[in-house]
Order: structure tokens, then C-alpha cells, then sequence
């Protein structure tokens, strides 16, 4: 049975979800709504659409929607899973979950007493090449891992919203950084302690952070290092994964369809699935879950355990001192 999906908000970020998920034809019907109706319209004409709602509340009431993807600003995630969870309706939504980790909480308690699916919309966890790495790490194919740096320099500058740290929640390390913290968690242990640096800005005028450093150990001894800037000028590769262990090294770029696993003896490719955002497989999980009643991967809870290392990392950076996570 397919699933009727409201995307809720019609943003840029919402087209690339919608064009992305268009080989789902079958499986998902897309619904369009924004404040604005003709832009909600525009949408559905574009992307195949079934119907557009110019309010938020009525296409959650709508019975041809089972579920919301919520693709609003940051600090109206609650507000937008509680219209949600209202009409009894599950909710795929964007990361962060929220802009705050009393919101975060807040809208897994609405859906745990809903009786709802809530899922992050963590992409990045579902790329072919973090899938296969989480496979490789898994069967011990690279040894003990020890060292995992994540890097994104992205020539980016954020406009409304985005640029606002109450709307936003911060800057760059909530708004993409998040992507590669969630990364670490899933490839290794969850890092219990963290230290962040802002780097100098580039972008003279926002209210947060442009660019950022993070340096992360696990209780195995795991070390993660995060870069993540907008930048001003385009880098190449401007996204890059590598792990290191105690017997082989993987690297892979984010959207090129192999990684590279070396040892001292051999270097090997490994073809991936044509998937490079992601995002197919994750709707595909967010459908599967709610079939089958359970957790799906990337729960609420998982998403506001990401928040929280992000969190720590702008106490870190506050304080200019490490903070170990409880």
C-alpha cells in the first residue's frame, strides 16, 4: 500500500527531497503545503504531486495523508509534529530534530503518547557509502578502528532564516555539521567527550558560526575530527570520509558511487548502489516502519542524541574547554 506523504514546507531543500524520491512514484503519493498555496501548487505541478494545501493544519487533517515531512525551519519542528501527532498522523523530520533539546524531547513524548512513528531525516545515514562502511567497520574488515575524520567545505551563505541563530539553533555545525556528528555515532561508539573551535568567519553578518572544528574521543578511544565550513569559493573534494584502523584505511568522497578500502598489501574499490543522497532508501525505511510497527533507524531518540553531542560541542566552544557527555 503506498503511503501519502505531506511535505510540509516548500522550500529549496524541499525540491531536492521531492526530485529525489521520484522513482518512489508507487510507493509514496506527495502532497504539497505551504503558507503559501500557490507556491504549494507549484510544487505538486512539479513534482507529481496528488494535491497542495495552503495550511499546515489542513493537510495533517487531510485522511489522504498518513504521514508529514516536516521541511520547516528549525524551531518549528514541535509545533509542526504536534499538528502531526494531533491527527494521528507519523512524521519524517528534518534534521536537526529541533533547535533545542527541550523540543526535541518534547516531540518524542507527543509521538510516543500518539502512538506515531517519528523519524529523523538523517540522509546521511542512509548513503550507499555510509551503509557499506558501517558493514566493513562491523565485520572487522579494517581492524580496531582508531580514527575517523569527516570534512565538508561547502561554498554556502545562508539567507532568512538560516542566518538567524534563534530560527537555525546555530550555525553551520547544526545545520550540516550534524550530518557528520550523527556519522560518528553510527560508524563507532558515541563520543563521550568533545572539543569544539569556531574558526574565523568568512561571512561578516551572521548571528553563528561559519565554520568549525571538532575533535571527539569514544570510551574505546575512538577519535573523530569534524571540519565543516561554508566557504567562500568551491574546494574539490569538497566532502570526504576516511577511517582509519588497525589493519586497513577506507575512504570514499559523499556522492561518488565507490569507496576505497586499503591495507598494506592491496588497494580495493568498491562499487555502491546508485543512491548518492540517500534519500530514497531512508523514505523507504520511514514507509517500512511504519508498516511493520516499529522503531525505525534514525528515531527521535537518536536524533536528539545528535543534538545533544552538537550541543556540547558550542558549550565546548563557549567555554574553550572539553565537555564529556553523561
Amino acid at each position: 500500500m503506498s503511503l501519502g506523504l505531506c511535505v510540509l514546507g516548500c522550500g529549496d531543500f524541499a525540491a531536492t527531497f521531492a526530485r529525489s524520491i521520484a522513482e518512489l512514484s508507487g510507493e509514496i503519493d506527495l502532497y504539497f503545503a505551504s503558507r503559501d498555496l500557490s507556491k504549494a501548487r507549484d510544487y505538486s505541478a512539479r513534482f507529481n504531486g496528488i494535491d497542495a494545501f495552503g495550511d499546515y493544519a489542513a493537510a495533517a487533517a487531510d485522511p489522504r495523508v498518513d504521514a508529514v515531512y516536516v521541511c520547516t525551519p528549525h524551531h518549528l519542528h514541535l509545533e509542526h509534529v504536534a499538528l502531526a501527532a494531533n491527527e494521528g498522523k507519523h512524521a519524517l523530520v528534518e534534521k536537526p530534530i529541533a533547535a533545542t533539546l527541550a523540543d526535541a524531547q518534547a516531540m518524542i513524548r507527543l509521538a510516543d503518547s500518539a502512538g506515531i512513528t517519528l523519524m529523523v531525516a538523517e540522509n546521511w545515514r542512509f548513503h550507499p557509502a555510509m551503509l557499506e562502511t558501517k558493514r566493513l567497520v562491523d565485520a572487522g574488515r579494517l581492524g580496531q578502528v582508531r580514527l575517523i575524520q569527516l570534512q565538508e567545505q561547502y561554498p554556502f551563505r545562508p539567507t532568512g532564516w538560516r542566518s538567524r541563530a534563534e530560527f537555525n539553533g546555530g550555525g553551520v555545525l547544526i545545520d550540516g555539521g550534524i550530518h557528520k556528528v550523527s556519522a560518528l555515532s553510527f560508524l563507532a561508539d558515541r563520543p563521550r567527550r568533545i572539543y569544539a573551535h569556531e574558526v574565523p568567519s568568512a561571512q561578516p553578518g551572521l548571528e553563528a558560526e561559519d565554520g568549525v572544528v571538532v575533535m571527539t574521543q569514544s570510551d574505546a578511544g575512538v577519535v573523530g575530527i569534524i571540519n565543516h565550513s561554508w566557504c567562500v569559493a568551491p574546494i574539490r573534494p569538497h566532502s570526504w570520509v576516511s577511517i582509519s584502523g588497525t589493519t586497513a584505511s577506507l575512504y570514499f568522497e559523499r556522492g561518488q558511487p565507490q569507496l576505497k578500502v586499503v591495507d598494506a598489501n592491496s588497494e580495493t574499490l568498491v562499487d555502491l548502489d546508485n543512491y548518492p543522497g540517500g534519500f530514497v532508501p531512508m523514505v523507504r525505511e520511514f514507509h517500512s516502519s511504519i508498516q511493520e510497527v516499529r522503531q525505525p533507524s534514525m528515531s527521535g531518540a537518536d536524533g536528539a542524541a545528535d543534538l545533544s553531542l552538537v550541543l556540547a560541542a558550542y558549550e565546548s566552544i563557549d567555554s574553550g574547554l572539553p565537555v564529556t557527555l553523561g
